[in-house]
């Protein structure tokens, strides 16, 4: 018989109204007109909100701004009350939605830990044996005896980061919180992150980074100004959100391609344009008016095109694009993701090969293609996002930016556990001097 799941958080008919006033004085004259007559307008921040989140889940929230998810988090946490509805939480709730709201910036960063543990609910004892290990995760050393306005902001964000999610609750909300501090810290919290839901703790997770959600959470809602847009499976939800707030632009940048394609294809060539497939686009994209990205596809070492790829084969990915403008220090790259966006290869024209931007005259059509021998990676359904940039390594302006655009499956009969097979010279050594 299989186990009823219990739910930890349940948002019932929740929503939440604001009165809206077009200055004070009608303020004033709706507290003094006796007739009852309203002066104010009505905002509904969130609209008749239901959702449940099972005990262990990892559940995530998206939405543009303005949506209502801070609201609603507010909300769930206890700060704000719904006008109409009802929230259940069960259990112990830590919220990483304004990091460290709760600290004194003339205490020393110890003096804070303990601060914050007591406001949590916490006794010094319970704090005394969880000190060392928050020491430990925030890693500012000495810092941490000196008082806080001392610090910088990213030692700051560490040391709030490490004392929220310490506590180990029944439920932890996030929002926007893991891209604190340094790579090497943000990398910390995400396997924090990873330990907490492998211990079956409740996640809230809210995010911009719909490549994260999908990599992170089982199921999303999507709130649209206020209302619950669609909720579902992780990836069909987010793939549905992306499209949505991006049709009006490729709708546009589709007439522009026609367009240049109509004009320019025939004009100009200096590479072979026949037949080149048309971009479909599914995910969210930066667009730029002057720099269009025509056409996108992988082809084996006999030239022809493939969505079907081998490890340890080589192939080429092109791309072909028309810029309006002059771009003297261009950059074209390409990443490769999993279907729940991680990334897996990041590649461009400088890090792969050129070593230095080109230049792009304007009204010019140009192709660059990338040369490479697929890596050992696991088998799988990857998908492959094409950039064209200005600047230069370390300095770049990204033009236009297209996600999702192409499809690959790979083989690898050599990996089927991990991501990425290394292939690796091994040395052994003995010590000569060996002794018993």
């Amino acid at each position: 018989m299989q186990s009823e799941k219990v739910n930890s958080i349940r948002v019932d008919h929740v929503t939440k109204k604001y009165n809206i006033y077009n200055n004070s004085s009608d303020r004033v004259k709706e507290i003094f007109d006796f007739r009852g007559k309203s002066h104010h307008g009505e905002y509904f921040a969130l609209n008749d909100i239901s959702f449940t989140v099972c005990k262990g889940e990892t559940f995530g929230i998206i939405g543009t701004n303005g949506a209502g998810k801070s609201t609603l988090l507010k909300m769930i946490t206890g700060v704000a009350n719904p006008t109409n509805g009802e929230i259940k939480v069960d259990g112990r709730i830590s919220a990483l939605l304004e990091l460290g709201a709760g600290f004194n910036r003339n205490y020393t960063g110890i003096e804070n830990i303990y601060l914050n543990g007591t406001m949590m609910g916490f006794t010094r004892q319970e704090m005394n044996s969880r000190i060392n290990s928050i020491v430990e995760f925030a890693d500012i050393g000495e810092f941490i005896n000196q008082p806080v306005k001392t610090y910088s902001s990213g030692m700051f964000a560490r040391l709030a980061f490490a004392v929220a999610i310490s506590i180990e609750p029944d439920v932890l909300i996030i929002d926007e919180a893991l891209s604190v501090g340094d790579v090497f810290f943000q990398n910390k919290c995400y396997r924090k992150f990873e330990e907490l839901r492998s211990k079956g703790i409740t996640i809230l997770f809210v995010s911009h980074d719909i490549g994260a959600v999908k990599q992170l959470c089982s199921r999303v809602l999507w709130l649209d100004h206020g209302n619950c847009k669609m909720i579902g499976e992780s990836v069909e939800v987010c793939n549905e959100y992306m499209n949505h707030i991006l049709s009006k632009r490729t709708e546009e940048y589709n007439r522009e391609i026609h367009n240049l394609q109509d004009e320019n294809f025939a004009v100009k060539k200096r590479f072979d344009l026949e037949s080149f497939p048309e971009i479909q686009y599914t995910n969210e994209s930066i667009l730029n008016a002057s720099v269009k990205i025509l056409s996108s596809f992988v082809t084996d070492s006999n030239g022809e095109r493939v969505s079907a790829c081998h490890a340890g084969e080589t192939y080429t990915l092109s791309i072909i694009f028309h810029s309006d403008n002059e771009i003297r220090n261009c950059i074209a790259g390409f990443v490769m993701e999993t279907i729940k966006g991680l990334w897996i290869i990041n590649c461009n024209s400088i890090s792969c090969g050129n070593k230095q931007p080109f230049q792009v005259c304007a009204q010019s059509m140009n192709r660059v293609d990338f040369e490479f021998e697929m890596p050992q990676i696991v088998n799988g359904d990857y998908v492959i996002g094409v950039a064209i940039s200005e600047g230069n390594q370390l300095n770049f302006k990204v033009l236009t930016w297209l996600y999702g655009v192409l499809y690959l499956q790979i083989t690898n009969v050599g990996n089927n556990d991990g991501i990425l097979r290394l292939n690796a010279d091994v040395s052994i050594y003995e010590r000569e001097d060996n002794y018993e």
